[in-house]
């Protein structure tokens, strides 16, 4: 099953290429990582399933919220991280890694989608 990740924070241009990679790209399953104001403001074309963190806790705190919400059954995703903060990226690879959970980075260049 094709699966994305990304996370939604702050940044100019960064909701937009989260966007573009979902709506331009056949995934059966959506998951991303931001807060509830982010979950009422964002918008793409397939359902999204939210991981809601508070972004000003610590690394440990986000670490155990997204682990709490991450889904069960995951063996390989395109992850975007081109959104988001150190805190939340280190948290999101620390449970990859733990998890034993392939992944590709996803992105957009001059080129288009592509992935590393």
């Amino acid at each position: 099953m094709k699966t994305f990740l990304g996370v939604l924070s702050t940044g100019k241009g960064t909701w937009g290429q989260v966007a573009h990679i979902v709506d331009n790209t056949d995934y059966q399953e959506v998951y991303l990582i931001s807060n509830e104001w982010a979950q009422d403001k964002f918008s793409c074309s397939k359902k999204v399933n939210w991981i809601i963190i508070d972004p000003r806790k610590g690394f440990s705190e986000i670490l155990g919220d997204i682990e709490e919400q991450f889904p069960k059954n995951l063996t390989e995703i395109d992850l975007n991280i081109h959104s988001g903060s150190g805190k939340e990226h280190s948290a999101i690879l620390a449970i990859l890694q733990k998890k034993k959970i392939k992944f590709n980075i996803i992105t957009i260049n001059a080129e288009g989608i592509i992935k590393y």
